[in-house]
């Protein structure tokens, strides 16, 4: 038997339009295709960081506030005092990944991007794709 979970309140429709949302405004600023850009989240000394790059280069380091808004909407990090909350989420289940995969905790993280307009996000090993992750199961380290 298969899990099946229904995103009752919409959650999921939210945090897409708002992940569409963010590469349209920095593909504008950047003058790149959306699709040309990756949100990566990893570890760096067990801390969450985040930065928008393409294949080729790194374009800005992502604040934490910017990339909880990124999944919850502008204005939620600073409204609901989010920062210190997803930080330990998020970089506990980075940890989780890495061991759950034997990667090198330093080496592992998740890579968003649009492909064909839907949301994609790829479990990384460096630069080597891993594998999918459901959207949803990183979803919740960012609720409040």
């Amino acid at each position: 038997m298969e899990n099946v979970t229904i995103d009752v309140f919409g959650y999921e429709k939210k945090v897409i339009s708002n992940v569409q949302g963010y590469f349209q405004v920095q593909s504008k600023n950047y003058r790149l295709s959306k699709e040309d850009m990756i949100v990566e989240i990893g570890l760096q000394n067990k801390q969450c960081k985040a930065r928008l790059i393409t294949e080729i280069e790194m374009l800005y380091a992502i604040p934490t506030p910017e990339l909880i808004d990124f999944f919850a909407g502008d204005g939620m990090a600073t409204a609901l005092g989010l920062q210190p909350i997803v930080e330990k989420r998020v970089s506990d289940y980075l940890q989780h990944l890495a061991i759950a995969h034997a990667i090198p905790p330093e080496k592992v993280n998740a890579k968003i991007q649009l492909q064909d307009n839907l949301v994609k996000v790829f479990l990384c090993h460096g630069e080597k794709h891993h594998s999918l992750i459901p959207l949803k199961t990183l979803i919740k380290q960012f609720k409040p």
